[in-house]
């Protein structure tokens, strides 16, 4: 009896054994997995622009400053609609004031106008941008910032992206898996990165995302990290 009671306990730990291997197989297979990066880049044109400029006045009175700078201001209202800039287009900011002081006392006035052109007219802007030249040979102490182009359909282009950064992923992880002589399993899990809009064939990426905004073309570029099983 103790013979058979004792090859009844092995027969149980063979079984238990079994099952205990049998787990630890399909665990295995279940961590077996590979991290694919796929991306994908399209070209794009911007399709809104945006373009500030403001002009200065400091005189010694806040009078004959704002007498100065309302002449310019009605000279740069000529200006753009000469250029065929819409109403419409056209915000004028209220005018900021500065009182310069020296020594306790007030010296000068300084008064600024500012105005923003957003449009989604972008060449016909951009050449607006291009003859502001004009208004300095006028005498106008004009300061301008570079026109801003922006892409609005940003978010209808990222499926597309994605999906094809996807594919891309694949079609990696197929070519690598393939020379190890394994198989390509499910898709287990996606991490999607930040968008990069970057000027073209521009190399620069960062951690939370590039918008450019200097240029009319620009590169937008879908990254994804994706893990597929592997049998």
């Amino acid at each position: 009896m103790p013979l058979l009671g004792g090859l009844g306990l092995i027969a149980i730990a063979f079984v238990i054994g079994s099952i205990a291997i049998g787990h630890g197989i399909r665990d295995r297979n279940q961590n077996n997995v590979i991290v694919v990066t796929g991306s994908a880049k399209k070209r794009i044109t911007s399709d809104y622009v945006i373009w500030t400029l403001s002009v200065t006045s400091t005189q010694a009175s806040a009078t004959a400053a704002a007498t100065e700078l309302s002449g310019w201001t009605g000279k740069i209202r000529s200006f753009l609609s000469g250029q065929g800039v819409k109403p419409a287009e056209l915000t004028v900011q209220p005018i900021s004031t500065e009182a310069i002081s020296k020594g306790g006392q007030v010296r000068a006035y300084r008064l600024t106008r500012r105005f923003e052109i957003r449009s989604a007219r972008v060449r016909e802007v951009t050449g607006v941008a291009d003859h502001s030249a004009t208004l300095l040979a006028q005498g106008i102490p004009l300061s301008a910032d570079s026109p801003q182009y922006v892409y609005t359909k940003l978010s209808s282009l990222r499926p597309q992206l994605l999906a094809e950064a996807t594919k891309d992923a694949q079609n990696r992880a197929k070519v690598i898996v393939k020379a190890t002589g394994a198989s390509l399993g499910n898709l287990r899990g996606v991490d999607v990165g930040v968008f990069q809009v970057t000027s073209p064939n521009s190399t620069e990426v960062q951690d939370y995302g590039v918008y450019d905004t200097s240029t009319l073309d620009k590169d937008v570029t879908a990254v994804v990290n994706v893990t597929f099983g592997v049998g």
